[in-house]
């Protein structure tokens, strides 16, 4: 798939999330706000986005193949602030030499795993404390940051090569491999309901490595790149039907005659 077929799927998800967002009346989204669930736990996240890189060959753009992005993770939320949460991320990365120097093109498998702290820029709860237990905002804009490793397997061949040839050029070290990342950036949490909310993203990762595209030209520089994906996040609903039926006045455990 070309990297404009990725940028149009990508762009249609975001204009549905937008869309979506601009056509909820006042009345609506005070309706969604509405909770009596705390703004703590567990939640579940996948996404899909693409990435672009930049290494040795490539830096900008235009000499990008941009790739997919498919991520899965957790996030537990201590308060109405911070969160942690644990992803594990698949990402293709490629790119072509720009100026054709060197003839080179690579293609790069990445699986991701990282944790992250997340920092809410404003509170989850809309207006003061006398009735934030009851009332969250529609969207949140948040932070986020952290450390991980990344396993990768690129592979490098000449960009005039014939298709489908089996022509690749020598591996500059034993693949897989595994290397340090830095990932961070932000995006902007968009709550439906208590259980379902779409975040929309943006993620930059430092590595440590020169070889995400088996090409090292200049010393003490590493290959970096990036992700923008939207993600989908679901919260399980707590088991609170004994604890309902009690103040109730019912006993769920009282033998019926």
């Amino acid at each position: 798939m070309s990297r404009s077929r990725y940028f149009l799927l990508l762009l249609c998800l975001i204009t549905l999330t937008v869309c979506t967002t601009a056509q909820a009346q006042d009345s609506v989204i005070r309706r969604m706000g509405v909770s009596k669930i705390p703004e703590r736990g567990l939640v579940i996240q996948a996404g899909a986005g693409v990435a672009a890189v930049k290494s040795d060959i490539c830096g900008s753009y235009d000499c990008n193949d941009i790739g997919p992005a498919f991520s899965i993770g957790a996030l537990f939320k201590y308060n109405p602030f911070w969160s942690i949460s644990g992803e594990v991320e698949y990402i293709k990365l490629g790119a072509s030499e720009k100026t054709y120097q060197d003839n080179i093109t690579f293609e790069s498998r990445v699986i991701e795993v990282s944790g992250m702290l997340v920092y809410n820029l404003m509170d989850s709860y809309a207006g003061s404390n006398n009735y934030r237990s009851t009332r969250k905002r529609f969207a949140v804009p948040f932070v986020k940051g952290g450390i991980g490793f990344v396993y990768y397997t690129p592979s490098s061949y000449p960009t005039n090569r014939v298709p489908n040839s089996d022509i690749t050029y020598d591996r500059l070290r034993s693949y897989p491999a595994i290397a340090g990342v830095i990932p961070f950036g932000g995006g902007i949490r968009f709550r439906f309901s208590d259980q379902i909310s779409i975040a929309p993203e943006v993620m930059y990762q430092i590595t440590t490595t020169d070889y995400l595209d088996n090409v090292t030209r200049i010393e003490n520089t590493k290959d970096h790149y990036g992700v923008v994906s939207v993600k989908l996040l679901y919260t399980p609903m707590p088991k609170n039907e004994v604890f309902t039926s009690k103040r109730q006045g019912i006993n769920p455990f009282k033998k019926k005659k």
